[in-house]
């Protein structure tokens, strides 16, 4: 089981920087290009792109005006945005291929139980979606810039 995504399996992060393409923007993270899609405003799609790190992403993401019925689609727009980058980043693809058999858990401390597990409790959502891709499940999904 890996518990969380630090250390050697940070790559599983939406923090990690690498290239993510989503809605024909290359995104300096997973993270930054979660945070973008919560919104149109365009304005804040820009702001969130010009943040230099992940976490300050995540911070204006938090800040900009939600889309309509966002919770419906965080779902499955975070799929798109995991499969992209794994699928534009080979070498990564073959670091989550390598964590196979391992139960792969989005642990942490901040209080996250939806992406990931906190003191025990979560859904675990981000692991089950890196599982899936590990899998092989529906690869041809993926969207590459």
């Amino acid at each position: 089981m890996i518990e969380e995504f630090r250390g050697i399996y940070s790559f599983l992060s939406n923090f990690y920087i690498c290239p993510v393409p989503y809605a024909g923007v290359l995104w300096k993270s997973a993270e930054h290009a979660y945070q973008a899609a919560k919104t149109n405003d365009a304005i804040w799609k820009q702001k969130i792109a010009d943040a230099a790190t992940p976490a300050e992403a995540k911070r204006l993401g938090k800040q900009a005006p939600m889309k309509v019925f966002w919770d419906l689609n965080k779902d499955r727009v975070m799929e798109e945005i995991e499969r992209n980058k794994y699928s534009y980043n080979p070498w990564l693809r073959k670091k989550l291929d390598g964590t196979y058999p391992h139960e792969l858990i989005e642990g942490n401390w901040w209080g996250d139980t939806y992406w990931g597990i906190c003191k025990g409790v979560g859904q675990n959502k981000l692991g089950k979606i890196l599982m899936s891709i590990r899998a092989g499940a529906n690869d041809t999904q993926a969207i590459t810039a």
